[in-house]
């Protein structure tokens, strides 16, 4: 799998420094909105079981 170039953004929340790198793969079949909202909602009984 050959990767596209890297991309990394960083911010502070509070006294947290969150660095967050990224790479678009070639052959990537789903956006990353799409995985994000896939995992989201692959999690959900277990979150709402665990908000209940």
């Amino acid at each position: 799998m050959e990767l596209e170039a890297m991309n990394t953004t960083s911010t502070y929340i509070g006294d947290t420094l969150f660095i967050v790198e990224s790479v678009t793969a070639d052959r990537a079949r789903e956006t990353a909105t799409d995985k994000v909202k896939r995992l989201i909602l692959g999690n959900l009984d277990e979150m709402l079981k665990k908000a209940s």
